[in-house]
């Protein structure tokens, strides 16, 4: 079977990103990792660049999951679920149940996570840590940010 990939890059403007997180670099891994298989097919690169995780009211997103609906595309790669979302809830209802009611093939490449050969994961204790630790990590950022802000409107 043939697959018609969506290419999922997110990169907030809060995330401390590092280089390995901008958006050439999840381009990059993305496109290295579809060149290497013969069934996948790159339809797009959806980007959601300067938006947060805890939210999936991201406009490349919701345009994704429009494409999906529509029968455009039945494949979602991410460099890492970080960048697919930090609230866990949300994941789990995407993940879990949403793309496999649509049969679409999720897979994060560098926590080797692939919907086609495991198709329960969103069950599984190193699905859920992973999601958890993301979502706590942006809340973490976020009073980081609250705290750096307040400091500053006192001053």
């Amino acid at each position: 079977m043939k697959y018609k990939v969506a290419a999922y890059i997110r990169l907030s403007k809060d995330d401390n990103y590092t280089e390995s997180d901008s958006i050439n670099n999840q381009k990059n891994i993305i496109k290295k990792y579809i060149d290497t298989k013969d069934n996948l097919e790159l339809v797009d690169y959806y980007i959601d660049n300067g938006y947060t995780g805890t939210n999936f009211d991201r406009p490349a997103f919701v345009k994704m999951c429009l494409d999906i609906v529509n029968n455009k595309i039945n494949c979602v790669i991410v460099k890492d679920l970080s960048r697919f979302g930090r609230n866990m809830g949300w994941m789990k209802i995407y993940l879990g149940e949403t793309f496999p009611e649509y049969n679409i093939r999720f897979i994060s490449i560098n926590d080797n996570l692939d919907s086609q050969t495991n198709p329960n994961y969103t069950d599984e204790l190193d699905f859920s840590l992973h999601a958890l630790i993301y979502e706590q990590y942006s809340i973490d950022i976020s009073k980081k940010v609250k705290s750096v802000k307040h400091m500053q409107q006192s001053r």
